[in-house]
């Protein structure tokens, strides 16, 4: 097994305090932390104590089928299929959807990697650690009629309207939204926040992502996204909630800390409140407006370990309560210790691990065991 050497990222929407907070150290940082990585993927892949192998990238390249298994490596190819996250926005995340793999392989063969670089899906699950603020999924036509009335914005109503008698109301409202004409963007936008201060006085559902809306403004000014919000499910994630969420599904991650894990993939289109480059035609065609994250808390496995439904094939996160053997002794696994002090232990070797500190255990480690006082996640692939 190896020890993971994270990767911090410093996107300018992370946190100035908890990612370093988990690590224990010092407060606030430099330069905002948003995400640390632990896996394989080339952006990023976490350092090993290995000799010859400088990341886990080279490691797993170096003999994919040692390292992931023959039924790993036949069902998923030749990359650890999964990367495990701790999220942490300070401000908004941009409003964006994964494409199914057969819609990346469809504009794949016409466009090459201009739009996307590979050939799957990008599902994810967060799991909250602090209470995590999202956007997921669409409103129903009859609840964006209902907010429409109530914001009192001509141009909002206008939009809205366009969906009326369409296929798909949903779809229709989110093109006119998304197709404003961009000299038309700054006036919506500040109409609409303006309408959303007034609205969260109100305490009900409505009232309480209209304010949701407005600290995103002060974020994003006069960005269409913030329109586009209004367009989704606004919710707060207790620790130990979490969120599941597919390809086609629209989201923005707003506030929060989280353990993330996703499929090794790049494929991402954008909708707003970014600097980077928005596609709203190939968003359009992607998303699922009756597509929804799927929310809930772990579901018990065996004693002491408990799983968080996901409908991805590529990866399956447990929480594993010490003095249990380790789920998933075929394929690979990452093991990530929250909080607290563990020992990782095996036929062929033992790590100890600390706060925000992790683990890659190799198809070749078999079966594994916990010891210890921590918090820990286990990264599976399911189905081997």
């Amino acid at each position: 097994m190896d020890r993971l050497d994270a990767v911090v990222f410093n996107d300018a929407w992370g946190s100035h305090v908890a990612i370093a907070s988990l690590r224990g150290l010092p407060i606030p940082t430099a330069l905002p932390e948003s995400e640390l990585w632990m896996g394989a993927h080339e952006s990023g892949p976490s350092g090993t104590g290995r000799p010859g192998a400088p990341d886990l990238a080279a490691l797993v390249a170096a003999d994919p089928r040692r390292e992931l298994g023959d039924a790993c490596v036949d069902r998923h190819g030749e990359r650890l299929p999964f990367l495990l996250k701790v999220l942490a926005p300070g401000r908004a995340i941009s409003i964006q959807v994964h494409p199914s793999a057969e819609q990346a392989r469809e504009l794949r063969a016409l466009t090459g990697d201009t739009v996307y670089v590979d050939d799957s899906a990008k599902p994810e699950l967060l799991l909250a650690v602090s209470p995590f603020e999202v956007f997921v999924g669409m409103r129903d036509p009859e609840e964006v009629e209902h907010l429409a009335d109530r914001l009192h914005v001509p141009g909002f109503g206008r939009a809205v309207a366009a969906g009326r008698g369409a296929p798909d109301p949903t779809h229709a409202v989110l093109r006119a939204v998304l197709e404003t004409p961009p000299v038309e963007v700054p006036s919506l936008t500040r109409e609409v926040v303006a309408a959303c201060l007034r609205l969260a006085e109100d305490p009900d559902e409505l009232g309480t992502a209209a304010a949701a809306v407005v600290q995103v403004a002060e974020q994003h000014p006069d960005d269409i996204g913030l329109v586009v919000l209004l367009l989704m499910h606004h919710r707060v994630l207790r620790p130990g909630e979490y969120i599941d969420v597919a390809a086609g599904v629209l989201h923005s991650y707003v506030h929060g800390l989280g353990i993330e894990v996703l499929a090794n993939s790049d494929n991402v289109v954008r909708a707003g409140l970014t600097s980077k480059e928005v596609n709203v035609p190939e968003l359009l065609r992607i998303v699922d407006p009756a597509a929804d994250g799927i929310a809930g808390r772990p579901e018990p496995l065996a004693d002491g370990i408990e799983v968080y439904p996901s409908a991805s094939d590529r990866f399956l996160l447990h929480r594993v309560v010490p003095g249990r053997e380790l789920p998933g002794e075929v394929g690979p696994r990452i093991v990530f210790c929250l909080r607290g002090s563990v020992r990782v232990a095996s036929a062929h070797g033992a790590l100890e691990l600390g706060d925000a500190e992790s683990a890659f255990l190799p198809h070749t480690e078999g079966p594994a065991r916990l010891e210890g006082n921590g918090e820990v996640y286990v990264v599976t692939v399911p189905g081997l």
